[in-house]
């Protein structure tokens, strides 16, 4: 088939972009600059050629470590010049940045959308035109071979720690009263959270809340779980990490029961599998995120559940939520949740290095809920799929 054109470059693609921002808390800036630092950095990236303006506290380490072409001191555009009379760091800095672009004949830059107003005050006053690139993000989304290297070492983990959960249920004993007991304690969702989260410490990895959510919890997507866990429930296990030296994620869900579980679960189990399958099936370059959502939420409805979709409910009742309640999936990459989106607003065609999730679920206030994730890449041709943990209901 003949394969999709990508989306005209927008307008701003070929001006220059001005970052002023660290790399921990803004993706953008790791991604363009390979280079991490707890205070902002001045980087430009011109044309695909990366300056980086660092302090002598950063700037050996910017050489050695970033993918900058050129790195400067900001002594080389007078910065102990302007700290005679600055009054802030921003007001050096911003004295700085003008004398840089300067050098550079610039008087007109791109930046991102979280560019500090303050800083974008300044700059105006001094005559340098500043455009917002909203684009930014989009620059990310086709992954490179080392990028998604970084994901599947990411994902691996993910899957090992998993696993760790998984031998603890199993190993777990069942109280009269149905509870679970491990090592002689109640075994809690707050116990089988540790196990998780400290398995993925130990291979390099931070998770801040990974899901358990056992019984009626995991009716609410997001829940993070608490409290005793039983035989015969589901329990909704949702990891993702991040890798603290190549900062990329790592995103999926399994669920599974310690025993068999009601019917009930294991008919949503089932349908859940069968969607996500149909979800991960329908991948390719040129499909739209919202078509493959609604692939999956007609497979949902046609099941006997409802979706978010108009004319997909058969409660009147304005209870709460229930059925297929969020998106079919979202991007990864240095951000958990990133472009594409793999749902309702998905109106871009997929494109070849995109790595997106197929997430489905399904939701009963009442009895609890179900959902499957896995994570993968667009190919030429399809999908391959970073994500190798067996899907299993029942351990």
């Amino acid at each position: 088939m003949a394969q999709p054109k990508r989306a005209p470059e927008p307008e701003t693609a070929s001006i220059p972009v001005l970052f002023y921002a660290d790399g921990y808390k803004f993706p953008d800036v790791y991604h363009v600059t390979r280079f991490l630092a707890p205070d902002p950095i001045i980087a430009l990236d011109q044309n695909g050629e990366v300056a980086i303006v660092a302090n002598s506290l950063e700037e050996g380490r910017a050489r050695k470590q970033s993918r900058a072409r050129e790195v400067f001191n900001i002594d080389d555009f007078g910065a102990k010049e302007f700290a005679k009379t600055a009054t802030s760091r921003e007001e050096l800095d911003a004295s700085v940045i003008e004398r840089f672009l300067e050098s550079r004949g610039l008087r007109r830059v791109a930046v991102g959308s979280y560019f500090p107003l303050g800083m974008a005050e300044r700059l105006r006053r001094m005559g340098i035109e500043l455009v917002v690139d909203r684009e930014l993000s989009e620059r990310r989304r086709a992954k490179r071979p080392d990028e998604i290297a970084a994901l599947e070492a990411t994902q691996r983990a993910t899957e090992d720690a998993w696993a760790k959960g998984v031998e603890a249920l199993k190993r777990a004993t069942v109280r009269k009263d149905g509870t679970l007991e491990w090592g002689g304690e109640p075994f809690t969702a707050e116990r089988l959270r540790s196990v998780v989260e400290s398995r993925l410490l130990e291979l390099g990895c931070v998770s801040e809340g990974a899901i358990i959510a056992p019984g009626k919890q995991a009716a609410d997507p997001h829940m993070i779980g608490t409290g005793p866990l039983r035989a015969g429930e589901a329990i909704v296990m949702d990891i993702f990490p991040q890798n603290k030296t190549t900062r990329y994620w790592a995103d999926m869900t399994r669920t599974v029961s310690k025993g068999e579980p009601p019917a009930e679960i294991t008919r949503l189990y089932e349908i859940t599998r069968r969607a996500q399958d149909a979800g991960i099936k329908a991948l390719r370059p040129g499909i739209t995120g919202r078509e493959v959502h609604e692939l999956v939420e007609d497979l949902i409805w046609e099941a006997g559940y409802d979706t978010l979709r108009p004319g997909q409910q058969r409660q009147v009742d304005g209870g709460p939520p229930r059925g297929f309640i969020h998106g079919t999936g979202h991007g990864v990459g240095l951000e958990i949740h990133e472009m594409p989106t793999v749902g309702r607003s998905g109106t871009t065609p997929l494109l070849p290095g995109d790595v997106v999730t197929v997430e489905p679920g399904i939701y009963l206030p009442e009895l609890g809920g179900v959902r499957l994730e896995d994570m993968l890449m667009i190919t030429e041709t399809g999908s391959r799929n970073l994500t190798h943990a067996p899907r299993q209901l029942v351990v």
